[in-house]
């Protein structure tokens, strides 16, 4: 950034001295009659002076800027983000794709974004899961309904519930949230509807597996350098959310990685991004030489 900045700087001061010989006005005569026209130009060692002190000054304003723009993610990197207990695990328990997936029940663009996951669990049935982590915007609200991915994840309907909130919470689409449908009563139920052992699914609501892994996963998404949702890894990578096409291209170079690495695919995730990738976020600045 210095560096082409200090080129940028450089080259202005040799452009900034020249005449615009597009006005009218300009003449080899009054160049000729400029006062000071016939000064030597500055000598090489002020030059050097004055492009050290800019060079200083860009320093300054460098550093300025990195305080002023916080870091981001490193895109380029593959990060070991691990499916820990009680993840919900939506697809096919062996498959040669893990999809991290960071989101709230009352963030908007999580519900826009959910219909394109469904398809995609379509469309590879085989080769995709998703791993939903919890991380929670919108403060208490937000929570009953994270807890209830657990506690339904511990009956194996954790894809049922996710599918059930997103229909009820946000019944016209990404509007306004009908936040009544996100209390612990209105998933307790949601969970009568789906078949789920309504006691059972209120003692784990309340329990303390569910409350530790609802922390754990903010705590872990954190770790990654995750701030916001809807967020996704694609076997490690740092992907934005798109549309179906969009995440059918990562994940179709995901299982070619996957099948040219001779590793079984229920042991790819482990061995290939756990093993191997970064263990936590590295944050670049955009002002970073």
């Amino acid at each position: 950034m210095r560096k082409v900045l200090l080129s940028i700087t450089a080259a202005a001061l040799v452009v900034g001295c020249q005449q615009d010989k597009k006005d009218p006005s300009w003449s080899k005569g009054a160049e000729r009659d400029r006062p000071g026209a016939s000064m030597a130009a500055p000598a090489s060692g002020d030059v050097e002076a004055r492009l050290a002190r800019l060079e200083k000054k860009l320093d300054k304003i460098a550093g300025f800027l990195k305080q002023a723009v916080p870091p981001e993610l490193d895109k380029t990197q593959t990060y070991a983000v691990p499916v820990e207990p009680n993840d919900p695990v939506i697809g096919a328990k062996d498959a040669k794709v893990t999809i991290i997936e960071a989101y709230e029940f009352l963030c908007p663009y999580c519900s826009m974004i959910a219909p394109t996951m469904d398809q995609l669990l379509a469309a590879y049935p085989n080769d995709v899961r998703i791993v939903p982590k919890y991380m929670v915007i919108h403060g208490p609200p937000a929570m009953p309904s994270g807890l209830a991915m657990c506690a339904a994840g511990k009956q194996g309907k954790a894809h049922e519930m996710q599918t059930a909130l997103w229909s009820s919470i946000w019944p016209q689409g990404p509007g306004n949230a009908n936040r009544d449908k996100s209390t612990a009563e209105a998933v307790v139920a949601t969970a009568g509807t789906l078949g789920l052992n309504v006691e059972q699914f209120k003692a784990d609501l309340e329990g303390q597996d569910c409350q530790t892994w609802l922390q754990q996963s903010g705590r872990t998404l954190q770790k990654f350098g995750v701030g916001g949702t809807p967020s996704f890894f694609v076997n490690g990578k740092p992907a934005q959310a798109g549309d179906l096409d969009s995440f059918k291209r990562l994940v179709d170079a995901e299982i070619k990685a996957a099948n040219e690495s001779g590793i079984p695919a229920g042991e790819y995730y482990e061995k290939a991004i756990i093993a191997k990738g970064k263990k936590e976020a590295v944050m670049i600045s955009p002002f970073d030489e």
